[in-house]
């Protein structure tokens, strides 16, 4: 759970470094006003606090790891496929 004032659970912390770039946090930086790389990078690593001004940036974030994440597991599924090709062939 997200909770202002407080920074990110270490749990969403670690989803966000894992599925994440800073490509992806310059992308969201890009859509929102006011909110510096330097701070959504600092929330991602829990250094600040969730805030009513930096919740929107940092909800773009976790929208862009759940779809890094579900890119991620189709790869993973074409890989295992691919593979049990080769396996099945040898």
């Amino acid at each position: 759970m997200i909770k202002i004032r407080e920074p990110i659970s270490v749990k969403i912390s670690e989803h966000l470094k894992d599925f994440t770039s800073k490509d992806d946090r310059a992308d969201v930086i890009s859509k929102v006003n006011g909110v510096s790389s330097s701070t959504l990078r600092d929330l991602v690593y829990r250094g600040n606090s969730v805030t009513e001004y930096n919740l929107p940036a940092l909800k773009l974030l976790l929208i862009k790891a759940c779809q890094n994440a579900d890119a991620k597991m189709k790869q993973a599924s074409n890989c295992k496929k691919d593979i049990k090709k080769i396996i099945d062939c040898i």
